[in-house]
This record gives structure tokens, sequence and C-alpha cells, in this order.
């Protein structure tokens, strides 16, 4: 069962017992939004509950971040008024399988659901960095983040100084990188001129703890950035990685070690292919960018 870690008068986290999967409920003056509802239909139901309980005659919007299986498994469990996502996401060519890694997953533990699984279908697609939503007095601000996906999106609630980040910045995973560490380098580079353009205070990832200051999620971009720098090092040098360290850091070396070996293969293929190359004269220091340093280089809409 899944349990709530964070809330306060606007915001609910609720963390399900499978990898620590969050799933937010955000409640303003203007309608209840709902990101990543997850995973097992007891949990799910819970989510439904509360959102139901607190609504009024609120309406309901649906937030998707990214289109792993894990994080599109509630959907078909809410009536919502509005489905955000981003258009790579709509636009996805595997969503048949991704729904069939939801179908798996329920099939191998006898799991049933009240509610169809479904891929989600979106009313609002996020095409490029900056696009907002405002209802009433409630505005949101999204932000392409490909790296982890290349349909991955975070957004941040102006009023509640929120940001949602999907499954980067987790405390207890490092970088799992799906589609590109070009990409995702990026997002993490652009992470300080996002927050200086909106200045969030509170970062909720996909997995683990939120972080509540600014220095905690700053710090969470450090070590993602020096994890991939440290590994593409290795792969272009021959240099060992220092694997102990990792996980003295990250405590579930008996699965991560999986997608540990995923992002060697894959770097390690785009180290071949010529996407990055190693600068022997690289620090991080110049990657240290503080939210007020960085430069304000995003197109927003007004």
């Amino acid at each position: 069962m899944n349990k709530i870690i964070y809330r306060d008068p606007n915001i609910t986290i609720f963390q399900s017992a499978l990898f620590q999967t969050n799933s937010i409920v955000v409640k303003t003056e203007d309608f209840v939004l709902v990101v990543d509802p997850a995973w097992l239909p007891e949990e799910v139901a819970a989510i439904r509950q509360y959102v139901e309980d607190i609504r009024g005659e609120r309406a309901i919007f649906l937030v998707f971040t990214h289109s792993d299986f894990d994080h599109i498994i509630g959907y078909k469990a809410f009536k919502a008024d509005k489905v955000f996502m981003s258009k790579a996401m709509a636009e996805n060519p595997d969503k048949e399988n991704v729904v069939e890694q939801a179908l798996d997953f329920d099939e191998k533990y006898y799991i049933e659901r009240p509610y169809p699984i479904e891929y989600p279908q979106g009313d609002f697609l996020v095409y490029r960095d900056g696009v907002q939503y405002r209802q009433g007095q409630t505005k949101m601000t999204f932000y392409l983040t490909p790296g982890h996906t290349a349909d991955s999106i975070m957004l941040i609630v102006w009023q509640l100084g929120l940001c949602i980040a999907g499954d980067y910045l987790s405390n207890i995973e490092f970088p799992f990188i799906y589609q590109s560490s070009v990409e995702y380098v990026k997002t993490l580079e652009k992470l300080p001129r996002i927050h200086d353009r909106n200045w969030f205070t509170r970062l909720v990832p996909g997995h683990g703890d939120p972080a509540l200051s600014i220095n905690d999620w700053l710090q969470r971009r450090t070590e993602g950035l020096a994890y991939i720098y440290a590994l593409r090092e290795s792969i272009a040098t021959g240099v060992q990685f220092d694997e102990a360290s990792l996980w003295a850091r990250y405590r579930f070396p008996r699965l991560q070690q999986k997608y540990h070996a995923d992002n060697v293969a894959l770097m390690t293929r785009e180290y071949e292919q010529g996407l990055w190359s190693w600068d022997p004269e690289f620090s991080l220091d110049s990657l240290e960018e503080s939210p007020m340093e960085a430069n304000q280089n995003i197109t927003e809409d007004e």
C-alpha cells in the first residue's frame, strides 16, 4: 500500500511500495492536478478517493511526465477533464509495447484492476520549452526534458513554488538513461535556467524523497552530472569506473546494477558513433552554475 510522504495544504505526495514511485496530487483554487498515478490497484484507488474527497467543484487534470509504463498505469482510474503530456509522448510509436509491459506486470503478479490499461490520450501537448497553461489564478509551465526518455517533461506550478521533475533528480537513483546521455546532460544543465525563470523551492522526483530546498536539488544535479562524466571518462580512456563509491551512495545495487550496465552499453555506442567526446581538461566545476548565475536563454510563452 502506498503512503503519504509529504503533505501541506496544497501538495500531497503518495509513494508506492514499489520502487518508491511518487504520485503527486496538487490542489489549487482552480483545479486538482494528479501527476503519474501509480502503481498497485489499491494504491491508485487511494489516490482516486483522496482526489474525490478534496475536489469539490474543481476540474481534475492529469499530467504524465513520460511514457514509462509505471507512470501511466493508473490512467483509466480517473475521469479527467484534461490530460497533459508531451507531444513526443502523444506521438510515441511504441504505445502498444508500453501497454503490453503494464499488462505483463499485472499478469506476472496476478493483479486484477477495476479499470482497463490504456495508453493515455493527451488534450494539452507540450511541444517546446516554456509552454504555459493558465486556469483562473493558477499557472503551470512545462519544459521538455529528454534523456531519460525521449518524451519526458517537467512542470512548475508557479503559485506553489513546485517543480515536478519526472524521473530526474532522485535521491535513490543515479541517472537511468534510456534515450541519450547527451540529451540527459542538456536537461540537467538547463535546470538552473528553468529555476531562474520560475523560482521553485520544492522539487519532486518520480522516485524517492522530494527535494525541499534549492541546495538539495542542486546537489542531486551535481551527482547526476558527476556520474555521467565519470562514466564517459571510463569509456573513453579505460580508467576503471568507481563502482564501490556508486553502491556506497545508492543502496539498491542488486536491481540497479542492470541499469548501470545498460548505461555503459548505451554510452559506449554513443562514443563509438561520435555523439560525445572526452576532454581530459574537463572539470565538473565548469557546470556548477547556481540558479541566480544562469543565463536566461529559454524562450517562454508570455
